[in-house]
């Protein structure tokens, strides 16, 4: 296979499509868990769910400590030596349990905390139930990364769809055990205990474990590599739920949960931009670590040619549908008072899509250091925002600051990456 056919030959195309289907199960599934939550335990428990639930993202990224971007640049690097995949793999999967296990027991003992903060018991409830899946979703992070950077990219598609598919398994479950809406953080630790035991056995299945002779190498690389990256990937987790923190100082359960659900589905309609961002990571790793700016430039104009209008669509359409479909769905009226800010989203999605899909492309650079830079920044403009927007503009206030900082990113991506890299955007 030659090097222009990494960038836009069948395969590529092929695994963006394999990885479309988990994200038709997220529509079903994912969102059908707010929808779910909302009409079985009502408002305040969705509320505070999603309260809990970026706190679970944001404790696993600790835990994982940007070694899942370590480990897939290095190995996409040079993925057809098995003994350096393996010391690789290894290198950065030890660490991790150390890293995950920590974040587990701080998300446990912070929990009282955090509740009292948000003056909401439920959540102290939540993370206590939520504490044992930080740890598995923090390793299954860097198995992930293990899968990306060999590019199985139907293998990944596979595993995401069973993620979701085992999310819905415990949603109903719950319903069946009839869990108070207090535990439903207990969701997350099932799906991910359960999706660790399988990537446990892909990563067995594919690497050759016993060659990793020099992992102990690789642990103070990927190390090193995740101190660097680590407060920008927690940024980017903490900065895609600072809008639903922040209502949730200002406001009650029942308004956060309002805005949770379009917040959900503005999260939904991103990750066509995180398919894409999946399987043009391992190319872009490889082809920058040859300095080959040209096959990157290929790469950018073939993929936003058909991106950006896709997503033009998928964001108009959502927008005029939503006052109309999200109310039925859900079974409850109020949920209507979600439109306007969810369109402002839209909007923020639409102006930034032509640059969604290379957002990572610092970190492939193997420049976290400089990706943190930017991380900081665009958190710094949506905390402003949200902070003096939500008390005059409520809902929809928190929804421009969102918006505002998705386009600042792109600006600064843009910038930045034809400062450091040479790749024009």
């Amino acid at each position: 296979m030659t090097e222009q056919s990494d960038v836009d030959g069948a395969r590529l195309r092929r695994d963006v499509i394999w990885n479309v289907v988990p994200v038709g199960l997220l529509a079903i599934v994912g969102l059908g868990l707010q929808f779910m939550i909302g009409r079985w335990w009502g408002a305040e428990a969705l509320g505070a769910f999603n309260l809990v639930t970026p706190a679970f993202f944001a404790y696993a990224v600790i835990g994982a400590c940007g070694l899942q971007y370590s480990v897939l640049r290095a190995i996409a690097e040079d993925p057809h030596d098995p003994e350096r995949v393996a010391s690789v793999a290894v290198g950065a999967v030890v660490p991790t349990v150390v890293f995950a296990a920590a974040a587990a027991a701080a998300c446990c003992a912070f929990a009282p905390a955090l509740g009292h903060l948000l003056d909401s018991p439920r959540v102290t409830i939540g993370l206590r139930m939520v504490a044992p899946g930080v740890f598995f979703f923090a390793l299954n992070k860097v198995l992930f990364g293990i899968v990306n950077g060999l590019r199985r990219m139907r293998a990944f598609a596979i595993y995401t769809s069973l993620r979701y598919i085992l999310i819905a398994i415990a949603l109903v479950g719950a319903r069946v055990m009839e869990i108070d809406g207090a535990q439903l953080g207990g969701l997350w630790s099932f799906a991910e205990g359960a999706l660790m035991l399988v990537l446990l056995g892909e990563m067995f299945a594919t690497v050759k474990v016993r060659g990793a002779s020099s992992w102990m190498r690789w642990v103070r690389a990927h190390v090193s590599y995740g101190a660097r990256g680590l407060p920008a990937t927690l940024l980017f987790e903490v900065n895609s739920k600072l809008d639903v923190w922040m209502l949730g100082i200002a406001l009650d359960d029942h308004a956060v949960g309002i805005y949770a659900l379009a917040a959900a589905l503005f999260e939904g309609a991103m990750q066509l931009g995180v398919v894409v961002t999946n399987n043009v990571n391992p190319v872009l790793a490889h082809e920058l670590a040859g300095k080959r700016v040209e096959l990157i430039h290929i790469l950018v104009k073939r993929t936003r040619r058909w991106f950006v209008p896709l997503m033009l669509v998928a964001c108009i359409a959502s927008a005029v549908l939503y006052p109309y479909v999200v109310p039925l769905l859900v079974g409850n009226a109020e949920f209507a008072q979600g439109a306007i800010p969810f369109a402002f989203l839209m909007a923020g999605l639409a102006l930034s899509s032509p640059w969604q899909p290379f957002n990572q492309m610092l970190l492939m650079a193997a420049k976290p250091g400089w990706h943190t830079v930017m991380s900081a920044l665009v958190f710094a403009v949506a905390f402003v925002g949200n902070y003096v927007l939500i008390p005059t503009l409520g809902l929809e206030g928190a929804a421009i600051a969102t918006a505002v900082g998705l386009v600042v990113g792109c600006v600064l991506l843009v910038g930045m990456v034809r400062k450091i890299t040479g790749v024009r955007l």
